[in-house]
């Protein structure tokens, strides 16, 4: 057989293996495993956002009883870089919020 005869006989296996398993496949992105998959992927980003709040206010908690000047500093500027990507990521979200609620 000759490589044009093997790469036909891959697409025909191909094709049919996706005929017998795109059934399935619909099922399962209509079943409620897609919903609770979006819903745990929610849950983590929700859960490293939390932790992240909590470490930035932590942060900025540290600033008022330092004495080392230098450690006072680095907390000051590590806060303000910390607010500054927060605000930045909540501009994007929001933006991109308003844009698909166009779609709507």
């Amino acid at each position: 057989m000759d490589v044009k005869g093997n790469k036909k006989m891959d697409l025909t296996l191909l094709l049919t293996i996706l005929q017998a398993t795109l059934p399935f496949i619909k099922k399962l992105i209509e079943s409620q495993v897609v919903p609770f998959l979006k819903r745990k992927m929610y849950e983590r980003v929700d859960s490293k956002v939390d932790k992240l709040i909590k470490d930035l206010a932590q942060n900025a908690g540290k600033i008022k009883d330092e004495e080392n000047e230098t450690k006072k500093f680095a907390f000051i500027e590590g806060t303000k870089l910390g607010l500054e990507t927060f605000r930045a990521i909540a501009d994007k979200i929001n933006k991109a919020c308003d844009e698909i609620e166009k779609a709507l």
